[in-house]
């Protein structure tokens, strides 16, 4: 029985709720009758008397932000690096097409409002129109309590006329350690809150993305629009959620609720009751897609996503579950109630793999589900159901399962309770045939030839072995279905008025004789040494300390058993040869005496330590799920006993893959190169094809040119399908491509242009396309989620296209004449490792594409530092002829690195004289520098044929302070002397990161 008692209101919790709301109001604010001011906001050099209308001016204090009444079109901004503690509570409500705006200025680490323990970091109670971004916000305290990081509340006044509060964005923040409590009302508590403890807060077009979101108590995301009938666009998209207490993101009473392209993984780690990471409640037409759902904890429900009771037509496609203790789906309804229902319920096109519980959960009278076209993988150890039903005050009916691939190879079976109506047809069932597997009148027992059953590794982009092979017998086998989406899990078009296949894949099949780089599944062996500890010693266990040793008594298996008596005693074993970014799973068995106490665990592989306690009297077995970092490939598997009383006994350890490594088996390694006119008949060695079919493109088909006809096939939202993209290495740095291509293309989705590439689901392209017309589109991909904009192409046949690089941060252009350039779209900020370059042609036929030239232009390149040891990191004055009086080198309070130098007691100083200078030339000299205790000191530049000049200031504040002066040579000067300087006898003043360069 599944119940969920949070929507129960308690009076005493709404009081004090209530009573928290009216104390934050309570201060009334001065108005502020600026449209559009942009409000500045510095922890560290900010002064509330200032105006607050630029940096020079900012404010220091929430409580002059909290004392404002801001309008329409207003910004206030954060100083980056800043510290604010307390409730951030700003007035005021922007309107239709100027909302107010939250976010940061400088560069630095976001800015931090740190809420303290209060209620809630940041609050809003009826307001509307508000767009915050780019901060980290936590709130800790001691002790659990019912907080929020951010929380939007208030009361609409009416169920039946309310008024709705529209118009929110929280976009690129860091919500962490909000100290929340799972104990009462754990569902209004915890990242992001969007409710009102009257529970008549409507709120319409609130989008919630691009965060993250971790290490807090209770849920992530809590989106309440209210009522379905007043609440729309309610979105909560490209989130990270990870080690949240109870559920991950929740989206209730609202009509077209969207839950997309988020990855959410360690929930339910710290709550009792029922939780889901990802799920719907009281809506009409959601959606939940394109996410990633993994490990989460065992627990009262613990599937990846749930379409919950009073829901009608929620639809949850194109995610891929694993390793969820649940299972992957939950569709729901609470019986207890007449009234309540959850009706139409469709589930297609996802992939689920190694998940626990049952993978397709139906409890109490839901009615007229669909589940089809999804792929389900269950390993030889698992036990886990394919389907079960259960009771809650009614059994699910009319049910219907088509064109499903079940790979079961474990022993779990189906559960139908007292359901009716199922319907199964046109699915494949291989491997484990249980009695209780259903019948079905088109089944299909075959082998379903997948490509690397079992592969699927972090990330949706790693399935590539769930497609299937040219040979399937799952290829035209299913049921035709109305109305089925489109497209299947890999961007695939699901076929009309044909037979599509069985599964997430409807793909034409890979030609197993010529298959692209696959992962493969991973192996079942246990990767610890001596893990019986059956060599009667120490062997593969090389550190071990104080009361540990090897006993050849109480055994759970075998002879010998490793036991830990007294104080800090413990034992590690270092395993090697572990897969970055890949899960493992670690088992013991256990057995304490005398009160003993140990705990068995993990460290050292990228992640925080994680370890179980070991208590019980009788051998008990226990499992800790653990993921290695992004570059780590090894780990140190521990026992460890603190206490002194007692003893406890380990044996049978086990440590074994659980996912797929990402890497799977080596990939092209692709050499670096540059320009390509293209001229000759063979094609350059710097170039590699990725999917390559020969038969599309030629250097000779038209001479000085490359030309690659188009074919259908995409890489874009997970889609791994585009043939012939031609692509070299990127050399390091900053650097500008360019080509000319002469072709028009006039069927739809037909593209060509350049491309800097990653991987199929990280990308940065500008194309010329058939889309909406003739058009040029700017695409950027990170991890399968796209970003793009297009632009109309009303050009010739032939245009000139350009992609420039410049850090993490991409720009696209189009030109008539190669001169006069015009951008496509704004500037994309992707992080792209080990780029690769060139060419992409692709997404439909009908377009011939000519490429006249590749060309690589590499950015000019920095200015060079001219002055020797200009951070002090050799830890003397190496550089630094001339010392005198009371100049050192510390390494007490550097600004960067381990030393900087300091200038103590009356007419200190030091000096470095550069030569090579360049006559009449300008030069830039910039540095930081830091007083302790009113020391007052400059830096300057001499004898380099002009005055004095020398940079003040450095007394002024307690931190580092940047400073830079510039200075030209005299007419024949080639030298010049830079110099810190200390006059008087007061204080200290540390120097750091001097630059010396040239004005360009």
């Amino acid at each position: 029985m599944i119940r969920r008692p949070w929507h129960q209101m308690n009076k005493l919790i709404l009081t004090a709720i209530l009573i928290l709301a009216s104390v934050l109001s309570v201060m009334v604010p001065s108005t502020v009758r600026a449209d559009g001011t942009s409000y500045y906001v510095d922890s560290a050099e900010g002064s509330d008397s200032n105006t607050g209308g630029s940096e020079a001016q900012a404010w220091k204090t929430l409580d002059k932000v909290n004392a404002t009444v801001f309008q329409p079109g207003d910004r206030i901004l954060f100083k980056a690096g800043g510290v604010w503690t307390g409730t951030l509570s700003p007035q005021g409500s922007g309107s239709e097409g100027s909302p107010i705006q939250i976010d940061r200025y400088s560069e630095g680490a976001k800015p931090l409002i740190a809420g303290g323990g209060a209620a809630a970091a940041v609050y809003f109670y009826n307001q509307e129109q508000w767009e915050v971004r780019n901060l980290e916000i936590t709130n800790n305290a001691a002790s659990p309590g019912e907080r929020r990081g951010i929380h939007v509340s208030g009361s609409s006044g009416s169920w039946t006329n309310p008024k709705v509060y529209k118009h929110f964005v929280f976009e690129n923040l860091d919500i962490h350690q909000v100290k929340g409590t799972t104990a009462t009302d754990y569902v209004h508590n915890g990242g992001i809150i969007v409710w009102g403890p009257d529970w008549d807060l409507h709120v319409s077009d609130v989008v919630i993305k691009n965060n993250r979101i971790y290490s807090l108590d209770s849920v992530g995301i809590y989106l309440n629009g209210a009522q379905r009938t007043y609440s729309t666009g309610l979105k909560v998209q490209n989130n990270v959620i990870n080690d949240v207490a109870a559920d991950g993101a929740v989206v209730l009473n609202t009509t077209g609720g969207l839950i997309e392209h988020n990855v959410v993984y360690d929930t339910h780690v710290r709550a009792s009751g029922y939780h889901v990471p990802l799920w719907v409640w009281g809506t009409k037409d959601a959606v939940i897609q394109y996410n990633e759902v993994y490990n989460t904890a065992p627990g009262g429900d613990a599937m990846a996503f749930d379409a919950d009771y009073n829901s009608d037509g929620t639809i949850i496609q194109y995610n891929y579950s694993h390793h969820n203790a649940g299972g992957m789906v939950l569709v729901v309804n609470d019986g207890t109630t007449a009234s309540n229902y959850n009706t139409n319920a469709v589930v297609r096109y996802n992939i689920s793999e190694n998940d626990g519980g049952a993978v397709f959960n139906l409890n109490g009278p839901a009615s007229g589900a669909k589940f089809y076209n999804n792929s389900v993988y269950l390993p030889l150890t698992s036990s886990t159901k394919v389907v079960n039903y259960g009771f809650w005050d009614g059994y699910a009916s009319n049910t219907a399962f088509y064109n499903n691939l079940i790979y079961n190879l474990g022993t779990g079976g189906y559960q139908f309770g007292s359901s009716t109506g199922n319907v199964f047809e046109n699915n494949l069932f291989y491997g484990n045939h249980p009695a209780s597997e259903p019948a079905d009148p088109h089944k299909i027992t075959a082998d379903p030839k997948l490509a690397s059953p079992g592969s699927g590794g972090i990330g949706r982009g790693t399935l590539a072995g769930y497609q299937l092979l040219n040979t399937s017998p799952a290829i035209g086998s299913g049921r035709i279905i109305s109305g089925s989406g489109g497209s299947d899990y890999f961007g695939n078009p699901v076929p009309a008025g044909i037979a599509p296949n069985i599964g997430a894949y409807q793909g034409a099949g890979l030609d197993p004789n010529n298959l692209p780089p696959l992962p493969q599944p991973p192996s079942q062996s246990n990767l610890l040494l001596n893990s019986g500890f059956e060599t009667g010693d120490f062997s593969n266990w090389p550190l071990h300390y104080n009361g540990a040793s090897i006993v050849n008594t109480g055994a759970h298996t075998g002879a010998y058993a490793a036991a830990l008596t007294g104080n800090y005693a413990g034992m590690e074993q270092n395993i090697g040869g572990l897969h970055p970014n890949t899960m493992y799973k670690l088992y013991a068995y256990g057995a304490a005496s005398g009160g003993g106490s140990a705990v068995f665990g993990v460290k050292n592989h990228g992640n925080a330590e994680q370890s179980v306690y070991m208590t019980a009297a009788d051998y008990t077995r226990k499992e800790i799920t653990f993921t290695t970092g992004a570059s780590s490939t090894s780990a140190t598997i521990f026992l460890y006993k603190a206490g002194g009383a007692g003893q406890v006994m380990f044996d049978d350890l086990e440590l074994i893959q659980f996912s797929a490594s990402p890497a799977g088996p080596t990939e092209p390694v692709f050499t670096e190169g540059g320009s390509d006119e293209f001229s000759g008949a063979a094609l350059g060695s710097q170039w590699t094809w990725v999917r390559e079919n020969s038969a599309a493109w030629s250097l000779t088909a038209n001479p000085g040119s490359m030309r690659i006809t188009a074919e259908n096939g995409e890489i874009a939202e997970g889609a791994a399908t585009a043939k012939n993209l031609l692509l070299t290495g990127a050399p390091e740095g900053d650097w500008t491509l360019e080509t000319k291509l002469t072709g028009l293309p006039a069927s739809p989705w037909a593209q060509g242009g350049l491309i800097v590439y990653e991987s199929d689901a990280t990308f940065v392209r500008i194309t010329r396309m058939y889309g909406n017309g003739n058009e040029f589109q700017f695409t950027a991909q990170k991890d399968a989620v796209r970003q793009h904009v297009e632009t109309a192409d009303t050009l010739g046949s032939a245009v000139y296209l350009r992609l420039v690089k410049a850090g993490n941060t991409y720009s696209g252009f189009y030109s008539a004449d190669g001169v006069s350039y015009q951008q496509a779209g704004a500037d994309q900020t992707v992080e792209i490792a080990e780029p690769k370059i060139g060419l992409f042609t692709g997404g439909g036929t009908g377009f011939t594409a000519d490429y006249d030239y590749f060309r690589f232009i590499p950015a000019e390149p920095e200015p060079v530092n001219l002055l020797q040891n200009s951070g002090f990191e050799s830890g003397d004055f190496t550089g630094w002829s001339v010392h005198y009086n009371g100049a050192s080198i510390s390494y007490t309070a550097p600004h960067t690195g381990d030393y900087a130098a300091l200038l103590s007691g009356a007419a200190s100083g030091i000096e470095q004289t550069v030569a090579g200078l360049l006559p009449d030339t300008t030069y830039r000299l910039s540095g930081l520098g830091q007083s302790v205790d009113s020391g007052v000191a400059v830096f300057g530049v001499k004898n380099y044929g002009g005055a004095f000049t020398d940079a003040w200031g450095f007394e002024q504040g307690t931190g580092y302070v940047h400073k830079e002066i510039e200075f030209t040579t005299g007419s024949a000067s080639t030298t010049a002397t830079i110099y810190l300087y200390k006059g008087s006898a007061g204080g200290e003043v540390y120097f750091d990161d001097l630059v010396l360069t040239a004005v360009q």
